[in-house]
């Protein structure tokens, strides 16, 4: 392999692409002799940045040169009285100049005018770029008057100012947070510094857009994963020249090149979508915090249930804790109402109790609107087998297939495999096949049957696959034309909507039935923001909560709308237990096709681990073990957890880990992944 590599760059007249010359030598697997021959001087590898597939738009823009004299503007428009009124056009435009297309829209004959004025030297063309907007909305918003609470978090901001410090800002949901988040950016602006505001999701930022261009116009720049790269590249270069200050987006936005950077702001800070879990590992609220630190510029966390980590630096006194302890509307927090169900048969209801489906009626027929919030997209969770009871699988993941009623098909929802609904079990042949579980399509299906009059609009991943889809699908929801949102997370925080009263949480259990130490946390903030959601208008929301454990603490705390009381049981939970953040934790997990051999360097990667971390007695490691869903697209998973109050010691043992597989590791083709304060368990 080594003498047909040298072979083929001997005759290349320009470096070679490993891909290509894997291709051009007919042969796989040449990381190993590549390495040799790069150890030996023999060939240099170096990592390119490749070339941006988009390219920049150019348009032709007419500008104004000069006024004509008085015997010019004879000669010319004299008995031209089209000409005359293009060149007028062109003077009342901003900057005296317009684009080609525009003027040949709106002046059917510009080509011959243009040719004449160009011609006396009065116009001159020029080719510009043609910047893509991300489509988006700017919402007429006054500014409010700002409560005393507010004024006083805005103050606190301000005073550190040119300095790094990390400011968390608990306020319960509609207390006026991105009120705030404006008011300091205004500031910022008006000493000629530029700001960042991350929120978690692609939902969000349109709205938060449309708030922020209302105040600020062509400043604000947007950077989110669902812009076509076009509209990303024009983007990040009106960013990196100063054209727009301000930036608005979901995490990768907090790399973005903002100038001058006077104030960073993370949106709803505990959300776990700020976790990149795949490719580059990072969370983009500790960048942000570092970048903070880089710029010497204030840090805004804002969370009405923050995370515990950032919760515990407040009260420590490495972060200023500030609050907003009222809703800035004239009502209190909604009602939240528990809805036992055990001993109930919900099913037969379609995922409503009676209570909810009642609450639903009257809501739309009292003219307000219902938001229904589950976090499984689908129609059913699995289809089973009344016969041998095996549920469909995917064939490349372990792990049973979603039921999709709109084109009758079943979907992998972790290698997005797709193949249509079965007549018969393919396990034991019988047409005893059954949907089990409950989606969003099928509650939304119920939902229609219990309303038949009612607009029923839902928002989860499945549904906005089409570009525009859920930015019209808030506006809409926005205007009261949706009585009734049924939805996944995406709209379970951040949206303010006047006309929502009642909310219905249908299934508040999934996340506490997990394997993860942050199940109670999630399950706590997911209620408590999807409650905020109700009584933002004239009239007190109601919230109605379906469980099966009432008595947890994340369900009876958040109905109580008691964060401090549930954030200060858990970390003593957690304190016991000695997880994050009273300890630092990381994952190895090891993936390949072969599952013996992955188990087996897992094995080995543990005792590495382990013997690096004897000097501690308070360092634990958990596994090896396969991990929840032990098979992702034909790759088996084993996961490997450290953790201790040292992060070196956590960075040590797990380093030391992955370099005692390492080798084996590549010549098997099997990864080796590191995620230090991982968030995702799965």
């Amino acid at each position: 392999s080594e003498r047909a590599i040298l072979d083929f760059l001997r005759k290349a007249v320009r470096p070679v692409a490993v891909g290509a010359l894997a291709q051009g030598i007919r042969r796989s697997g040449i990381e190993r002799p590549l390495a040799a021959l790069a150890r030996d001087g023999l060939v240099v590898v170096e990592d390119v940045l490749a070339a941006p597939r988009t390219k920049t738009r150019y348009e032709t823009t007419i500008v104004v040169e000069r006024l004509p004299d008085e015997a010019l503007a004879t000669s010319l428009f004299g008995r031209a009285p089209k000409r005359r009124a293009l060149f007028e056009h062109l003077c009342e435009q901003p900057g005296r100049r317009a684009s080609l297309p525009s003027l040949a829209e709106a002046f059917p004959s510009a080509a011959t005018s243009l040719e004449a004025l160009e011609e006396s030297g009065l116009v001159r063309r020029e080719r510009t770029e043609r910047l893509r907007s991300p489509r988006s909305f700017a919402e007429a918003h006054e500014p409010p008057l700002l409560t005393a609470s507010q004024q006083g978090v805005v103050d606190a901001v301000l005073a550190t100012a040119g300095t790094f410090r990390v400011h968390l800002l608990q306020g319960v949901t509609a207390a006026g947070k991105t009120e705030v988040y404006l008011r300091c950016i205004q500031s910022v602006l008006e000493r000629g510094q530029g700001a960042l505001v991350l929120v978690p999701e692609i939902s969000l930022t349109h709205q938060v857009v449309a708030r922020f261009r209302a105040r600020f116009g062509d400043d604000v720049a947007v950077l989110h994963s669902e812009l076509t790269p076009g509209e990303r590249w024009d983007e990040w270069r009106r960013i990196a020249r100063g054209h727009a200050r301000i930036v608005v987006g979901a995490r990768s936005a907090v790399l973005a090149p903002v100038q001058s950077l006077g104030i960073l702001v993370v949106d709803e800070e505990h959300d776990a979508s700020y976790k990149q879990d795949d490719g580059v590992r990072y969370h983009a609220r500790d960048v942000a915090v570092l970048r903070g630190r880089l710029e010497e510029c204030p840090v805004l966390l804002g969370s009405a249930t923050p995370s515990l980590e950032s919760w515990r630096h407040a009260i420590e006194g490495r972060y200023s804790h500030l609050r907003l302890p009222n809703r800035v509307t004239p009502n209190p927090p909604p009602r939240i109402e528990l809805i036992d169900l055990r001993g109930k048969d919900v099913d037969s209801g379609g995922g409503l109790s009676p209570e909810l489906a009642v609450a639903l009626k009257e809501n739309f027929e009292a003219g307000g609107q219902g938001l229904l919030f589950l976090n499984r997209r689908g129609y059913a969770r699995s289809l089973q087998c009344w016969g041998c009871g095996e549920a469909v699988e995917c064939a490349a993941c372990s792990t049973g297939m979603t039921v999709h009623q709109g084109d009758r098909s079943l979907r992998c929802h972790h290698c997005d495999a797709r193949r249509p609904v079965p007549a018969a079990c393919p396990a034991c042949g019988a047409e005893a096949l059954f949907s089990q579980g409950l989606g969003t399509q099928r509650l939304e299906a119920t939902v229609h049957a219990l309303l038949p009059a009612a607009r029923v609009a839902r928002l989860d991943r499945d549904a906005v696959e089409q570009r525009g889809l859920l930015a019209d699908t808030l506006a809409a929801w926005r205007r009261g034309e949706v009585d009734v949102l049924i939805g996944t997370q995406m709209i379970a925080k951040g949206h303010d909507v006047p006309g929502v009263t009642l909310v219905g949480v249908v299934q508040a259990d999934v996340s506490l039935s997990v394997p993860d130490f942050r199940g109670a946390e999630r399950t706590f903030q997911l209620v408590s923001q999807v409650a905020g959601r109700a009584g933002r208008g004239s009239d007190q929301g109601r919230v109605l909560v379906q469980t099966w454990q009432p008595e947890h603490p994340a369900i009876a705390r958040a109905a109580a709308h008691d964060f401090d009381g549930f954030a200060e049981q858990e970390l003593a939970d957690r304190g016991e237990l000695g997880y994050p953040p009273f300890a630092r934790m990381a994952m190895l997990r090891v993936e390949g096709p072969d599952r013996g051999l992955v188990q087996r360097l897992a094995e080995q990667a543990t005792r590495a681990m382990v013997e690096a971390g004897r000097s501690d007695p308070a360092f634990v490691v958990r596994g090896p073990a396969p991990a929840v869903i032990e098979r992702v697209m034909d790759r088996y998973r084993f996961h490997v957890h450290a953790r201790s109050g040292s992060s070196a010691l956590v960075r040590t043992a797990v380093a030391a880990a992955r370099d005692a597989i390492a080798p084996a590791a590549r010549e098997a083709r099997v990864r080796v992944l590191v995620d230090v304060d991982p968030v995702d368990m799965f």
